[in-house]
Order: C-alpha cells, then structure tokens, then sequence
C-alpha cells in the first residue's frame, strides 16, 4: 500500500524514493490509519535511504508552513528544522520568492507533492541557505533533537545537547561537532567533499549517511549508507563501510569493527525520540537518559550492575525508571529534581 498522492501524476525526473517520501509525509501530516502505518514501517525497512529521505520530506514540509507563515505576514512556529534562539531566519522577502515558485494557491500538501524534486536539492536547499548562513552554529538544548535540512541539500539529525558549526564554500562542506552527536545524510557532490570534524577525528564523505557521536575525547562514528573516510589527526585514512563503524577511544588510535543492522538501528534509535536497550546495565542505561533531560536519574551502587531491557520514549524518564525498578527489584523515589532507583 502507497499513500495518497495529493495531486495527480509526480514530478518530473524526481527521485522516485523522494517523491514516495514527499507522499508519505503528506500522509503522516493528516494521520495515519493501522494499514498505512503497517505499510509505512515495511517501506522504511526496505532500504536504509528511506528513512533519511522521509527525514528529508518532513524537514521541507516544515521549511514549506514556515515560508507561508512569512509569505502572509505571519510569525512562523518554532519546528526542527527552524533557525533556533538568536539565529536569523529567512527575511520575508525570499519567503515571498519561495512562496511564489511552490504556488502558495496550492494546499501545503500539494506544494509538498510538487516540491519532490525540492527535497531531493531544490526547495530545501533555498530555504536552508536562508535558514543556516555560512559559519553558523546549530545547537540544541537538553532533551531538544533537531532535523536541519542544510544549505547543500544535506540533511542533518542532531541530538540532545550538541552544537555543530558550518562552513560551506564552493570547494568543501565543513562542519564542526563540537559536543554531542549527529546523524548526516549527504547530498552527493564528489567536487565537494563534506567533512565532519570531531576532535582529533575527520570523517569525509562524497554522498553517504553517517552518525558522529563525541564524548570527551572519545569519537564514536557509525556508517548507515555508503563508505566513508575517518582519520585522526597524524594518521592515515580508513575506509569504513555501511554497516561498520570506527571508535577513537580515550585519544589513542582508530579501531574500525563491523556493526549488526539491529544494534546500528538501537544506538540510532534517538533520531525517532527513543532509547532502546539491550542487556545494558541500569547505570549504563540511567547515563543514557540523563543527557535528554535536566532532572537526573540516580541509581542505587547495589542495582547498577543489573542488566535492563526494552524501548523507552526519550521523554518518559518516569516511565523508564518504573519499568527498569520492576524489572531489578528495587523502588522508585522523587524529590528535588532528581528520580531514584533504590533498592
């Protein structure tokens, strides 16, 4: 099963997986009935593009309401892929140019449907060169992920905590992670190389999809799509491929290792706003949930070896601490911002 198509035929020379992605956040945006869902889950387990492309669409459904909003002369919403506190958003002048060129007569569904080309580079792409200038920074708050369609047509997914700067020039695409962790889709352009710097480590890739995630000194990169190049600062380059990944560990040296699809798709799982856990430990899995929120969790030293299990929403530390004390035997206590798995 396929969603509707708002309008009739697709646009042409489009990218087939963008146009379906158009369709499926077109659909997504009014609701979603169990069928589609049931088809919406197969089509996303097909191929690991899909999910960056529906990332893709949802960010140019955003980029779409937030230039009609100003085309009209209203205030556009805060989404996750608008320009964040003190960062400028597009003047009302190229809102009206964008406004113009999607044909704002149409629903927003429909300019979405239309805009299939415009997420594979085209309508995203103008709006994120207004969205991100050159050498700004993209930051994200405590328990805060963001979908930030870039000025290149590359996607990116930052996580909680994170700050990232840009430098696009005609030659290269550099960006800077300086804390935190992001998720990359990649818009091919192989004259123009796109290089994450993390630390002492450099990952580069022509059209590809990785995640960097940086921890002290520590680089974890994580390749969904494609092959690219790490290396550290003195060293020399190693390919890593899709489905494996390289860590940089306390400084010293690259280890590249292979990944199983399922575990990629757990440690990656932040980007739908969820934690899952596989036979971690309560202390491993307590870390893991503190860096989405303010409040802390705490856990008794006598319960932090025990092992927990299962799919967390990011935003339920509540839920979590619950389901974890039934599951190694302690109780829960609160007060003072801070939650507590005793024994």
């Amino acid at each position: 099963m396929t969603p509707g198509n708002p309008i009739d035929g697709n646009p042409i020379d489009a990218n087939p997986v963008d146009v379906r992605a158009c369709q499926w956040a077109a659909a997504l945006d009014r609701g979603l009935d169990a069928q589609e869902e049931a088809a919406l889950d197969a089509w996303l387990g097909e191929d690991t593009r899909h999910r960056g492309a529906l990332l893709r669409a949802q960010a140019g459904m955003a980029l779409l309401d937030r230039c009609r909003a100003l085309g009209s002369g209203g205030e556009a919403a805060d989404d996750a892929g608008d320009a964040g506190p003190g960062e400028d958003g597009p003047g009302e002048d190229g809102a009206d140019d964008l406004a113009k060129s999607a044909g704002w007569r149409t629903t927003r569904r429909q300019a979405l449907a239309l805009a299939g080309v415009g997420v594979a580079g085209g309508l995203i792409g103008a709006g994120a060169l207004a969205l991100w200038p050159q050498g700004q920074g993209i930051r994200t708050r405590i328990g805060e992920m963001r979908r930030v369609p870039l000025a290149d047509g590359s996607m990116a997914v930052v996580n909680s905590g994170s700050e990232l700067n840009l430098s696009f020039t005609p030659r290269r695409r550099d960006v800077n992670l300086a804390q935190g962790e992001a998720w990359f889709q990649v818009a091919k352009a192989p004259d123009r190389p796109f290089t994450v710097r993390a630390g002492r480590v450099r990952v580069q890739a022509v059209g590809t999809a990785f995640n960097v995630r940086r921890a002290g000194v520590g680089v974890d990169v994580v390749v969904t799509e494609g092959t690219v190049k790490v290396w550290s600062e003195g060293g020399e380059p190693l390919l890593v491929k899709a489905g494996q990944r390289a860590v940089l560990d306390d400084g010293v040296g690259l280890a590249v290792s292979a990944i199983a699809p399922d575990a990629a798709q757990q440690e990656l799982a932040w980007r739908e706003g969820q934690i899952v856990l596989d036979d971690v430990t309560l202390a491993q899995a307590a870390q893991r949930f503190n860096a989405y929120h303010e409040d802390r969790l705490e856990v008794d030293p006598a319960l932090a070896d025990k092992r927990v299990v299962g799919s967390f929403q990011t935003n339920d530390m509540d839920g979590f601490a619950q389901a974890c004390a039934a599951m190694v035997g302690g109780r829960v206590e609160r007060g003072n911002g801070v939650i507590r798995i005793l024994r």
